[in-house]
């Protein structure tokens, strides 16, 4: 096992059971206690658990940094959500494939996609496929995976082996945290790997991100800034950000 999925698979047990001890995960891993606690000390750095004596808990300002579920943030901000779709929908070209990440702002560009033909999605979010499943003119190829709830999304090894085959002209995924110095950041340790894999597989990555997205830096780096080709987000977004973001090659667009 990779170190990102020992500690993916750390946050998760620490998050179901709040309380994890250092034995109990060095033999579930089949790694040394050495190692299990050189994870826990660098998931406290993180700020997602709270070392103590023999193990961890499941740090207490964490329970109160993590997003709602998905279909609970669909109101917040939700002008701004829609004027990016509107914008993103127009850099869909005919005949294009996409790939759509989970998220309340990719579910409002899936909706102002919804009647088009003459495209393939591809997605690992359910309310996506929901989303464009009865249009009988688009291809829509869902991801397979491990179900995550909050997000009603796919996730993990068996979701990013089957991502890892394709080839998209456009990736279009959200993002919990947008910063110049510290990149593209998620609150959740279990999906970067698959944000990662889903990243690679096109030259052309669209981000969206309302503006409050813009200057937060959340607990797991994704990827560099840079990773981003273009960024469309709304006009609330911190002006210098926006310049020092633009100046390591991402477009910036405010809608």
């Amino acid at each position: 096992m990779l170190k990102e999925e020992r500690l993916k698979t750390i946050v998760d047990k620490v998050q179901e059971e709040t309380r994890v001890l250092v034995a109990d995960l060095s033999r579930a891993l089949g790694v040394s206690e050495m190692t299990i606690r050189r994870d826990l000390q660098e998931l406290e750095t993180t700020g997602w658990i709270d070392r103590v004596h023999g193990g961890a808990l499941l740090a207490k300002r964490q329970k109160n940094r993590l997003e709602p579920p998905a279909l609970e943030r669909m109101d917040s901000m939700m002008a701004e959500k829609k004027r990016i779709a509107d914008y993103i929908v127009n850099l869909v070209e005919p005949g294009e494939m996409l790939f759509i990440g989970s998220g309340t702002t990719t579910l409002y560009i899936a909706q102002a996609l919804s009647g088009r033909d003459n495209l393939t999605v591809v997605s690992n979010a359910l309310p996506i496929l929901n989303e464009l499943g009865t249009n009988s003119k688009m291809t829509v190829i869902g991801v397979g995976g491990f179900l995550r709830r909050a997000e009603l999304s796919m996730i993990g090894s068996l979701a990013e082996a089957e991502i890892r085959n394709l080839r998209v002209d456009k990736v279009i995924i959200g993002m919990r945290g947008i910063h110049p110095e510290h990149g593209l950041t998620s609150d959740h340790p279990q999906e970067i790997l698959t944000d990662r894999q889903i990243m690679s597989i096109s030259d052309t990555v669209i981000v969206a991100a309302d503006h409050t997205k813009v200057g937060q830096v959340a607990s797991s780096i994704t990827a560099p800034i840079e990773k981003a080709s273009v960024i469309v987000t709304s006009t609330g977004a911190d002006a210098k950000l926006v310049r020092e973001i633009e100046k390591k090659g991402s477009q910036v667009i405010l809608v």
